[in-house]
């Protein structure tokens, strides 16, 4: 892979608080404004927003519409491609996969644990790792066998190889192990200010990394349920006997969800904030989900989705198919009585207030107000703590976990979290958690219960962790996707992967050893058997 310099953000702030030396004015062979070394603290935060910026962003958007939680509205051009299963491989390219993941945020996490370790900055060092871990299973789980050992060298090697996926899932595991050690050896700076996702100040501060490590060792060991359940078991079963005695067995805990908090300034908002606002009215919720939803009586929807014929009474949602092009559905009308497409967008939580949804302004809805303030802050959203109990409820329910791991207890612990993070008070998640498609005890098999638990996580994504929904509806093969109206692959094909972008074809002839034609988006990444 082509490597670049790493990027140096805050290296203003660097420069400005420096003392100028006399005996360097004249160096005319040092470019002070262009240094080649940095404090990791001040690279470490570079990391973590481009992660957050790129993996919340457009791979939130595409994942979220190959999950088919949103489709793509009338006239809404942008993203219809995807929606129809053409994905080629000049999508993502520089800016999300080489430029973006790889040249940005791992580079800067290399560069700490580079830096760091003869420093013995320990502390920044273990973030780091959990960082680069995280980073990889996602990028992972997206292409399949990418460039892992060799990976991150600079111009000692520009052609490195594509590891196979199970020994890239090997490497994260091992990376995570690494990370918690360097936390435990109680060495180097606190991050503080310069951690972007828990502000670590101190050592109950750093034990949340810890936490999320933990909870990233299961969400990987479970990925490989379909695919080596016995190597799974066997690790989760390790995982659990090594925090034994610990609070939650040392996973996350309520106030731990590892996010990125965003800003009210143009530039600083939720990604999938700035694609709705910058291409409005081009993405509507999906009619796999919203009848989900629909059909569940779950009090998420009119915050999920808007009222699509924009009156105050009766409430009316109109969902979009997947794959869906023309013609689409003219039930609602406008207040002159002409015929007008009106599907039910994401809504006000997600895309703000102040848009405009078919000629009319969001602020002209009924109780809406013209402020995009909290959809502009909304944290993005990365490993949540609802998710962490919806995976142990998983790893109890196999029998894979303790016995004081209560799969219902686990359950039903993220399901009301999913619902308080969007105002549902707790009588309506009692009373949803009683609905036959939701309640523990309608679920008589283990194969019920399962299915409950993977429904219940793939809502939690929703236009948060469109990655994660993706590649959990891929494992679980839960819910069932539907085939797109139109679909460019042919009848009954999905997409099971993303392409190589077209950086990678042209500048590394490893690439070749993946045995993939260029472009292919059908062959199933290693833990896909569905």
């Amino acid at each position: 892979m082509k490597t670049q310099l790493i990027r140096l953000g805050a290296v203003l702030g660097l420069l400005l608080g420096s003392s100028a030396c006399e005996k360097d004015f004249l160096d005319i062979n040092k470019d002070p404004n262009n240094p080649t070394t940095a404090d990791i603290n001040l690279v470490l935060p570079s990391g973590q927003a481009t992660a957050s910026f790129i993996i919340g962003g457009q791979y939130n958007v595409v994942g979220e519409i190959l999950a088919q939680h949103l489709g793509i509205a009338q006239g809404g051009n942008q993203y219809r491609a995807w929606d129809q299963f053409s994905i080629p491989s000049s999508t993502f390219d520089g800016r999300e996969f080489s430029g973006g993941l790889y040249a940005g945020a791992l580079e800067d996490f290399q560069y700490v644990i580079n830096a760091g370790t003869p420093a013995n900055e320990w502390r920044m060092v273990g973030i780091a790792k959990i960082l680069k871990a995280h980073t990889y299973q996602v990028i992972t789980d997206l292409y399949g066998d990418v460039p892992f050992s060799e990976a991150l060298q600079g111009s000692a090697n520009l052609t490195p190889k594509y590891d196979r996926q199970q020994d890239i899932y090997a490497g994260l595991q091992s990376l995570l192990d690494e990370g918690i050690a360097d936390i435990a050896k109680q060495q180097g700076r606190f991050p503080g200010t310069a951690d972007m996702n828990y502000r670590a100040a101190t050592e109950a501060d750093m034990q949340k990394w810890v936490r999320l490590a933990n909870t990233l060792k299961l969400r990987l060991y479970l990925r490989l349920t379909e695919v080596d359940a016995a190597g799974a078991r066997a690790g989760i079963q390790a995982l659990y006997a090594r925090n034994q005695g610990a609070t939650d067995f040392n996973f996350m805990r309520a106030a731990d969800s590892y996010q990125f908090n965003n800003g009210t300034a143009t530039n600083s908002e939720n990604p999938f904030y700035q694609t709705n606002f910058r291409l409005q009215n081009n993405l509507a919720v999906s009619s796999n989900l919203g009848d989900t939803l629909v059909r569940y009586q779950d009090p998420r929807l009119p915050v999920f989705a808007l009222d699509a014929d924009l009156t105050t009474t009766p409430v009316e949602f109109l969902f979009v198919r997947p794959g869906q092009n023309a013609p689409y559905p003219n039930n609602f009308t406008t207040s002159a009585g002409t015929p007008a497409v009106r599907l039910s967008f994401p809504g006000t939580f997600f895309i703000g207030q102040a848009f405009t949804n078919v000629n009319r302004a969001g602020s002209s809805y009924p109780g809406i107000s013209a402020t995009d303030a909290p959809a502009k802050s909304r944290p993005t959203l990365l490993l949540t703590y609802e998710e962490s109990q919806l995976l142990r409820a998983e790893a109890a329910v196999r029998g894979w976990a303790p016995a004081a791991e209560n799969p219902q207890t686990l359950y039903e612990t993220g399901v009301r979290a999913a619902l308080t993070r969007y105002g549902v008070s707790a009588a309506d998640a009692a009373t949803y958690l009683t609905r036959p498609p939701v309640s523990w005890a309608a679920a008589s098999t283990t194969a019920l219960k399962l299915r409950y638990i993977f429904v219940q996580k793939w809502i939690s994504f929703f236009a948060t962790n469109g990655a994660e929904a993706w590649t959990e509806a891929r494992r679980t093969n839960q819910p069932r996707l539907q085939a797109p109206l139109v679909n460019l692959l042919g009848g009954g094909r999905f997409v099971k992967r993303l392409p190589y972008p077209d950086s990678e074809l042209q500048r590394n002839p490893r690439i070749t050893d993946t045995g993939l034609t260029p472009g292919d988006i059908t062959t199933p990444v290693w833990w896909d058997v569905n």
